[in-house]
């Protein structure tokens, strides 16, 4: 009679357990990721996200222009929990629920420290724009409030609006 040979993925005898990352592992994934942004527009961002201040900003991203009000991760969360109660909260209460406490996990903490874990600063990695209008080849989008990867930006403007 032959023996039955299992693979070591089988047994799960290899498997690996959870590691948490070492700090030189998170500091070398932050320098990574610092290194695909643009300072000065990281800057722009801590501005509005820890002292509220809202900017007209125009940012260019893979063709196309898009204008709009740079506002907090906080308004623009709080823009789609206000949305969301109205839609759902009557008829689908666990999915107000569910899409309040997604949105709410978006906001920073408001004591969150400038240095992160990595012993570096802390990096903002989405920016949030309102009345926003986005251009493309001669087509306008308006939307009310839009979320952007900073690191995905190509270009940036402070003070622009898109005109009418």
């Amino acid at each position: 009679m032959a023996q039955e040979e299992h693979t070591p993925q089988e047994t799960g005898a290899t498997e690996s357990a959870f590691r948490p990352m070492t700090r030189v592992e998170r500091r070398n994934l932050w320098l990574s990721e610092y290194g695909e942004q643009d300072v000065a527009l990281q800057a722009w961002a801590r501005l509005v996200e820890q002292q509220g201040l809202e900017i007209e900003v125009m940012l260019q991203m893979h063709g196309l222009l898009v204008f709009g009000t740079m506002v907090s991760t906080q308004a623009y969360a709080q823009f789609y929990i206000d949305l969301h109660e109205e839609l759902y909260r009557q008829q689908e209460p666990e999915t107000a629920d569910f899409l309040q406490e997604y949105y709410r996990a978006l906001i920073p903490a408001p004591d969150q420290p400038e240095i992160g874990p990595e012993g570096l600063p802390t990096l903002f990695r989405y920016v949030h724009l309102r009345d926003v209008t986005i251009m493309s080849a001669g087509h306008k989008v308006k939307l009310p409030y839009w979320r952007g990867k900073l690191k995905q930006v190509d270009a940036f403007v402070v003070g622009a609006s898109a005109g009418e």
